[in-house]
């Protein structure tokens, strides 16, 4: 029974995509490089392994016809958040900005006459993500426009990595203790709970920041007496 709960946990499943895109798909080489890394172990600390976290500021919520203004990441290393790994890039468009989104995200368009192209900011963050778990908060726009680009530029269909998402540990987390669904699962918000700081909002390396401090609280949380696995969070992020 446990080798069969075991074989259909979503860690092991990511672990079979992996195996077979490597085998099926002609990938790029940063590309290969990144699902070339091996997962975690379902039975290995959560504490021990190494993750990017990522924030990105867009024009809306629609990958396909929205763009991305700026990325912000963060390195988690040793349960420690490595400042020195930070990064936050402007990205060029052609396109007008919403005026309702820089209202919201601060960014105007002199902001990002000198920023980088999607491509240099997708290949930085690739080069970057090599071996690490990626982690967000409401991940599905992170992974959406991810995707976007991936198929718009390679034509390929999503890259099996490994992402946890912060909002949804906290929802789990939520519905565990609470049995209901009315917990607010912003960042802010679920920063409050934790007693975490308030950082201005809406800055992708300031949000991605946020969110790997919440990961690491996320972690003290699950297990507050032992060391929570990696297997566990993954699970709670599906």
């Amino acid at each position: 029974m446990k080798a069969l709960l075991r074989y259909f946990h979503p860690l092991e499943q990511i672990k079979r995509k992996r195996k077979q895109y490597l085998t099926t798909v002609n990938l790029p080489e940063i590309l290969s490089e990144l699902v070339e890394q091996p997962c975690p172990e379902q039975t290995d600390l959560a504490k021990n392994s190494d993750y990017i976290v990522l924030d990105l500021e867009t024009t809306g919520l629609d990958s396909e016809s929205d763009l991305i203004l700026s990325m912000g990441w963060v390195d988690v290393i040793n349960s420690k958040i490595d400042l020195a790994s930070a990064q936050h890039l402007y990205l060029t468009n052609d396109s007008q900005i919403k005026p309702e989104t820089a209202i919201i995200n601060h960014i105007t368009p002199q902001m990002l006459e000198k920023g980088a192209s999607i491509h240099d900011g997708m290949a930085a963050f690739f080069k970057a993500a090599k071996g690490k778990v990626i982690v967000a908060h409401a991940c599905v726009v992170e992974r959406n426009f991810i995707n976007y680009y991936l198929s718009h530029t390679y034509g390929l269909h999503e890259l099996p990595l490994l992402w946890l998402d912060t909002l949804c540990i906290e929802k789990k987390l939520g519905n565990a203790i609470s049995h209901h669904e009315d917990i607010d699962l912003t960042l802010s918000s679920t920063r409050k709970r934790y007693g975490l700081p308030e950082y201005n909002a809406h800055n992708a390396l300031a949000d991605a920041v946020s969110t790997a401090e919440l990961l690491l609280a996320q972690q003290k949380r699950i297990t507050p007496n032992s060391d929570v696995t990696i297997g566990v969070m993954y699970k709670l992020s599906v």
